[in-house]
């Protein structure tokens, strides 16, 4: 080929480096070679720029043989054909596209957004095709675990309208059971309680419906008591009914009868009634006097209705009151321990603005308990995506030996502080999992970080792991303040936390076991705790399923650092509808050497925008009337903000809040509160 279709040198900064996308220059030929390539695709591919260069697309990227249905290469080869034929640009739908990996062999599993475009000579000729791709695995990925989650939730409104319709139909038979009731005691006292038909009638009652004589003496049952029951006939007739009440609701069930029965006046009340299997269930007692002509008592006439699912329902109802009133008194609690400091030191810093070195030693306290805030919301967030399963595991077969290490080293701060003793018993040879190294590390270290706090300084603290029956069984014990058989029973629920005394004050939002019951189950084991009672100590024991030996090198997860910027003053566009949060925050831009601009709503951005120019628009989303998705949008049709690097500054940070932003056009997503350090990052970084 001529050098009229080589790709001249000084174009290659320009490809290469002009765009943040991953990107590839194609010769239009058959093979469709590599003529060029960017960073951000090696990075994004894993692949080497001289192996690849010079070399047919299909050759450096086939299908993954592993997936038989693959056929992302004949997409893309059509997509590349039709742009060589009609020299026209072709958006391609999301490809399932796995890469080669070099480093651990096999495939890498990706999902990419490609877009193929033609490089047209000034005589018309097609000299290249620019192959840019996007990444897009995370998105795919998420999209699969919304779908879940809403066919999840499409069942569970299913089944909801299903117990809603059960409940009003037994609803419906209870009051259709009650109006017969009362007509049969109409009824009974016009027949003068002709017996022989009362029975029939009352025997096809859904209720346990009895008779007493004027002095109380119990002297008939139906048969649906002798059903529910189980006893035989007339064995709860007089005093005898007694034996069927629970032993703890008796004295409240027979003042409650002597009262009416030595006043005349209705009988209810609520006590337990021993069921034919041994079950203990709660009824509602309710009982009438039927009188004759001259006004004496011919019969009391009574029923017991089984409520045992309402009353359950109305105790669970109560206990997760109870557990809500205690978690916002804890949480209260929490967040109050550091705004105390926050609040003095603030107080503090205009009494001694005069000794740097005071001001750095209260700017330092600050941030410190500004950090613990943080840490407490995203504990929060955090259990939060793990209970409801939207989180993904990176799994790899893993030495536990070496979680175990990673973990201690994690708590040891604490152990040390507490003076505890601490033995790690692990077996000599490989305990190979299969599972997220850094969950699982988070699922040891919790465990750990409770033996610490729940036990008195100076306490015993043992980690046992051994292999039985293909699991790899992992025991925490201690010699700590234990748990009593209630607390065991609710101890991985969430909220839920064991007392707190003077000497435990490292305080937290009872989150932890709950955490690590999630990431166990998510990893295919299960979790248990035991304890001897109060004072005797705990054991947690997770159980995770084994896998065969050589566990893989899993190398742990850094960010990608980031060249050193020299800073610059930036003009900055600050919008927020918060007046004290955008003057602070314009205040520490101002002292970082930028020219700020504040707004506090999207028209006045708008304004300022048509007179001014800016390198930065730092907006906050929830702004009011026009939030800051729809204001964004308007600024970079704005020509005073048409080139600017878009920041979100928020309250809102999960994941579903940094896709909108990224999908809005932000380049970054920052939380409030967010850190003078990070902001600058962002800044110095911004353009480059």
């Amino acid at each position: 080929m001529d050098r009229q279709n080589d790709l001249p040198d000084e174009h290659w900064p320009l490809i290469l480096e002009s765009t943040p996308t991953p990107m590839l220059v194609l010769k239009p030929d058959e093979a469709f070679t590599i003529a060029g390539v960017s960073n951000a695709y090696l990075k994004e591919t894993l692949t080497v720029r001289e192996e690849i260069i010079g070399k047919g697309l299909f050759d450096v990227f086939p299908d993954n043989p592993a997936v038989p249905e693959a056929d992302a290469t004949n997409n893309l080869r059509a997509s590349l054909l039709y742009v060589a034929a009609t020299k026209k640009s072709h958006t391609m739908a999301i490809q399932r596209y796995d890469v080669p990996d070099r480093q651990k062999g096999g495939f890498a599993f990706r999902y990419w957004n490609p877009v193929n475009a033609p490089v047209i000579g000034r005589d018309g000729r097609l000299l290249y095709i620019l192959h840019r791709v996007e990444n897009v695995t995370d998105y795919m990925l998420s999209q699969q675990a919304n779908e879940t989650l809403r066919e999840q939730s499409r069942l569970l409104t299913a089944e909801l309208s299903k117990s809603e319709a059960k409940v009003s139909r037994r609803d419906a038979a209870l009051t259709e059971a009650t109006s017969a009731f009362q007509q049969l005691t109409t009824d009974a006292q016009a027949w003068r309680l002709g017996e022989e038909k009362f029975r029939r009638v009352t025997d096809a009652l859904p209720q346990m419906v009895w008779t007493a004589r004027a002095d109380g003496q119990l002297d008939y049952h139906n048969q649906h008591f002798y059903d529910f029951t189980g006893a035989p006939h007339r064995a709860a007739e007089g005093q005898e009914w007694k034996k069927f009440v629970h032993p703890d609701d008796l004295a409240t069930a027979e003042r409650a009868w002597a009262h009416s029965v030595a006043t005349t006046e209705p009988y209810e009340t609520m006590f337990r009634v021993r069921h034919r299997s041994g079950e203990y269930r709660w009824t509602l007692a309710r009982a009438i006097v039927i009188r004759d002509n001259r006004a004496e008592i011919l019969k009391w006439v009574g029923s017991n209705t089984d409520i045992h699912e309402k009353v359950l329902a109305e105790q669970e109802l109560r206990d997760v009151n109870r557990r809500k009133d205690e978690f916002l008194a804890m949480l209260a609690h929490e967040l109050r321990n550091p705004l105390a400091p926050i609040r003095a030191g603030a107080e503090l810093l205009p009494e001694v603005s005069a000794d740097p070195a005071q001001v750095n030693r209260v700017g330092t306290m600050i941030r410190r308990q500004i950090v613990h805030v943080m840490g407490l919301i995203d504990d929060l967030l955090e259990v939060s995506r793990v209970t409801k399963g939207v989180i993904s595991l990176d799994r790899h077969k893993v030495d536990f030996r070496q979680v175990v290490d990673e973990s201690v080293e994690q708590v040891r701060p604490l152990i040390e502080a507490r003076k505890h003793r601490l033995s790690v018993d692990v077996p000599e040879e490989v305990v190979c999992v299969f599972g997220d190294r850094m969950r699982l590390v988070q699922i040891l270290s919790n465990l750990l970080n409770n033996a610490a706090k729940y036990s008195p300084d100076g306490g015993r603290i043992e980690v046992t792991v051994k292999c039985l029956s293909g699991q790899a069984v992992t025991i925490v014990r201690d010699n700590g303040i234990g748990m009593e058989p209630q607390l065991l029973r609710t101890a991985f629920d969430l909220f839920q936390q064991g007392e707190r005394t003077s000497e435990r004050a490292e305080g937290g939002l009872g989150l932890g076991l709950a955490l690590v019951k999630s990431l166990v189950e998510h990893h295919g084991g299960s979790v248990i705790a035991s304890s001897a009672g109060r004072g005797k100590g705990s054991q947690l024991e997770v159980r995770l399923p084994l896998a065969q030996a050589d566990p893989e090198t899993v190398p742990a997860k850094h960010m990608a650092e980031q060249a050193p910027v020299e800073p610059k003053r930036l003009r900055v566009l600050l919008v927020d509808d918060n007046a004290e949060v955008a003057d602070a925050l314009g205040m520490a831009l101002e002292v970082m050497g930028n020219a700020v601009s504040i707004e506090h709503d999207g028209p006045g951005a708008l304004a300022r925008a048509k007179t001014e120019t800016f390198d930065v628009c730092l907006i906050d989303i929830g702004l009011p009337g026009m939030d800051g998705y729809e204001l964004a949008r308007h600024l970079r049709a704005s020509p005073g903000s048409q080139g600017a690097v878009f920041v979100a500054h928020t309250g809102y940070g999960q994941e579903d809040d940094r896709k909108k932003s990224e999908a809005a056009g932000f380049a970054h997503h920052l939380v409030k509160p967010v850190g003078i350090l990070d902001l600058q990052n962002v800044l110095n970084h911004s353009g480059h």
